[in-house]
């Protein structure tokens, strides 16, 4: 009987003996797993001869000769170079220090120097081990270039091209899981495929708009590629624990000539002429990057006027983990922040360590990195932490679009520890004006581009409504290109604000229809500068209350006026509320009379006016329209754009008239709409005119206002915003049923 329940027992011991090993391994999986992989970068470079011009002083060196420095251990790094051809400057390999001294030495050979930029061959190049990319580490290409795609003098060759870029280059990359940073040095590069290339793999797309931008966004690129844990730096002061093995000050000088000096907890001081076998000192004409093993512990200094970008970094067994974020969010997109604390590679979750933990995250936001601002802070500890030790918490919905930068502190009273992340936040379509010289004419160019990289091209419509310094509103369909964006030709006849607010309507690749309006878009146009996009502040401005001078107010007794200046704040004027309605309505009066007898003078002399202007004359002209006058010498700027921007959406109103009488606002011609825009400008001067007579008949105004109503409708104009919304999305249905229709719009009639 006792022999049984021994069995048990033993079966029992030695199934738990052979669980606890699968479960270990399970949890020694799950914080590997956590851990970030070894950052495998390829440099991706142009030296094209246009690189003369954007990139004068060759800055291309000293940003590379810095990323090879700061390449962790562990890492894999190469560099290519690429014009008409593809040239492997550093060799792709593990980083040593062998390899570093290899790669600053080539580094030197950057030039200027290439006749074509071939993007397209030097992405495959720098893939050459597409098929056997591993999970073994995270594989990022960092590409610069200042051109576009051209590999020819042939355009159509050139778009070829783009073409094969975009369907079969960039597709394989995505599917190996790389990611591609770009880096447009200039504003002429292509900024439509740098975008392309990074949003469809989650990478940065930056534009460096002078060659003075491009340390900072190589270094952004760079963080991005291969994060590594810091501390903070504050006041020139960082803190070193017990846990850190080795620390790096990437030290970024205001003052070229100034020399940097570190000053220890021991108050020891090291500077480039410091021997000592455990500082590394590399001395830039912008930076420093000094790197010190086994450093003392407590507060270091930084004698040093330094830029906001320096930073130190740190090698410890005790690390922040955070869990990736997406480099580009979309427009009321959501995110979460998971994070949690690693000791020796496995996750901290001893109650009693984690109750010592401070952590706080701060966002901020603005137009550009150089004008953020915090708009939101959170505690993310608590009383009690989490029983597996993840802290989680969501982020604020990003609402707007623009520059966002995640800050996260964890002070552990003992040691800190910091986590950075900046990103963007994207409307699903972007839009530019660009000034073009074609045969010799300047043209303007609305260019719209899907930052959604899910849609589907060819069946989305895209409509923008522009809005005039005169606040005349015209629609223009804009047309599909070979290049993935729609386009459409601008007129500015005068110079000031002009806004653009683009709809668009279509698919995506799942075949889900959508439909989207963005945030107006605003441009001032002038003569001599064309169009700039005028940029909205990120923040309203909170407003300051006008402080103006009061005369000298009787004394009265502070407790009382206190209590009663809300309601009495009218009566501090000194001025009674029914005098001054009074007074206004007096003057109102006598401004009446003077206006009315003004009007009678005028009218007097001009009886003829008001008999061509009579119910019997105003209908005989909507019966037959009068000839069109004389015209002024001076050019009439044109308001409209050839009705080939239009086809065949608007074509009803392309189809001429025979009838004598004046057609319906729907079926009249373009030309019928500028040659009557004087007749709208006669009858708008003749209710001005009219406005304060008694006498008009109001049937007649009526009659008028209800006709002019009804042109400027015809004009695209003067509509309430759901009208002319739901003329838009007519023109977009219009427009995507084009090309299933095109044979019977030729044959079809126009409308009686």
């Amino acid at each position: 009987m006792t022999a049984k329940p021994l069995i048990t027992c033993v079966l029992l011991l030695l199934a738990g003996l052979a669980i606890a090993p699968a479960t270990l391994a399970q949890a020694d999986a799950a914080d590997s797993a956590a851990a970030p992989l070894p950052p495998d970068i390829r440099l991706v470079i142009d030296v094209s001869g246009s690189m003369k011009r954007n990139d004068p002083n060759n800055l291309r060196q000293p940003a590379v000769e810095l990323l090879v420095q700061l390449l962790p251990e562990q890492s894999r790094a190469g560099v290519w170079t690429f014009g008409k051809w593809i040239n492997m400057l550093v060799p792709h390999k593990p980083v040593t220090q062998q390899w570093r001294e290899v790669a600053l030495g080539k580094a030197k050979a950057i030039n200027s120097v290439g006749l074509y930029t071939n993007i397209g061959e030097a992405l495959e190049k720098a893939a050459y081990d597409l098929e056997s990319v591993g999970n073994d580490y995270r594989t990022s290409i960092i590409l610069l270039t200042d051109g576009m795609v051209d590999i020819d003098k042939s355009p159509d060759l050139n778009k070829r091209e783009w073409r094969r870029i975009a369907d079969e280059v960039l597709p394989k990359l995505k599917d190996a899981g790389i990611t591609i940073h770009t880096i447009a040095l200039s504003d002429n590069a292509d900024k439509n495929l740098m975008s392309k290339l990074s949003l469809s793999t989650n990478g940065m797309a930056e534009v460096a708009h002078t060659a003075d931008d491009l340390m900072r966004i190589f270094l952004k690129a760079f963080d991005a590629a291969a994060p590594a844990e810091q501390v903070p730096l504050t006041d020139n002061q960082f803190v070193i624990d017990s846990s850190v093995e080795e620390f790096t000050a990437l030290i970024f000088r205001k003052n070229p000539a100034e020399q940097t000096e570190l000053v220890g907890p021991d108050k020891a001081v090291y500077s480039v002429a410091s021997e000592d076998k455990d500082v590394k000192w590399h001395r830039a004409d912008k930076y420093d990057l000094i790197t010190v093993r086994q450093p003392l512990e407590g507060e270091w200094g930084v004698k040093a006027e330094m830029d906001p970008e320096s930073r130190v970094t740190v090698v410890s067994n005790l690390n922040l983990r955070v869990k990736p974020l997406p480099l580009n969010v979309f427009k009321g997109q959501q995110e979460d922040l998971s994070l949690f604390l690693q000791e020796d590679g496995k996750t901290i979750t001893r109650k009693e360590f984690l109750k010592l933990m401070d952590i706080n995250a701060v966002m901020e936001a603005g137009n550009d990195e150089f004008d953020l601002q915090e708009f939101w802070r959170k505690r993310i500890s608590g009383e009690s932490p989490p029983d597996d030790g993840k802290y989680q918490h969501p982020l604020p919905v990003f609402d707007k679009g623009g520059i966002y930068q995640l800050n996260v502190i964890v002070d552990g009273k003992t040691f800190i520890r910091q986590f950075n992340h900046q990103f963007h936040v994207r409307q699903p379509f972007g839009a530019e004006v660009k000034q073009l010289f074609e045969e010799g004419k300047t043209e303007y160019v609305l260019i719209a581009n899907s930052y959604n990289q899910s849609i589907d091209i060819p069946r989305t419509q895209v409509v923008a409504t522009i809005i005039t310094p005169e606040n005349r509103k015209k629609i223009r369909p804009l047309k599909a290109t070979d290049v993935d964006t729609w386009k459409a030709n601008l007129l500015p006849d005068v110079e000031g604000e002009y806004q653009a607010i683009i709809k668009a309507k279509g698919f995506n690749s799942k075949g889900e229809e959508f439909e989207v309006t963005l945030d107006a878009i605003t441009f001032n146009y002038s003569l001599d500068g064309g169009f700039t996009e005028e940029k909205a502040p990120f923040f309203e401005a909170t407003a300051t209350p006008e402080i103006t001078p009061t005369p000298s107010p009787q004394p009265e007794d502070s407790t009382e006026s206190a209590a009663e200046a809300p309601d009495q704040a009218p009566a501090k004027e000194g001025v009674p509320s029914w005098l001054l309605y009074t007074i206004l309505g007096v003057g109102n009066l006598l401004l009446f009379a003077l206006g009315y007898f003004a009007f009678k003078k005028i009218m007097g002399k001009n009886d003829d006016i008001l008999e061509q202007f009579s119910e019997e004359k105003v209908a005989e002209q909507i019966e037959t329209p009068p000839p069109p006058p004389e015209p002024e010498p001076e050019p009439v700027p044109e308001e409209e754009p050839p009705m080939e921007d239009l086809e065949p959406a608007m074509e009803d109103l392309a189809q001429p008239d025979t009838n004598d009488e004046m057609p319906p606002p729907d079926d009249m011609s373009q030309d019928d709409l500028e040659s009557d825009s004087e007749d709208l400008e006669d009858l708008d001067d003749l209710d001005a005119m009219t406005a304060d007579e008694e006498d008009v008949d109001n049937e007649l105004e009526a009659e008028d206002d209800e006709m002019v109503a009804e042109m400027l409708k015809a004009q695209g104009l003067d509509l309430a915003e759901d009208e002319l919304d739901e003329a838009i999305s007519t023109l977009i249905d219009d427009l995507d049923a084009q090309g299933e229709d095109d044979e019977d719009e030729d044959e079809s009639e126009p409308k009686n």
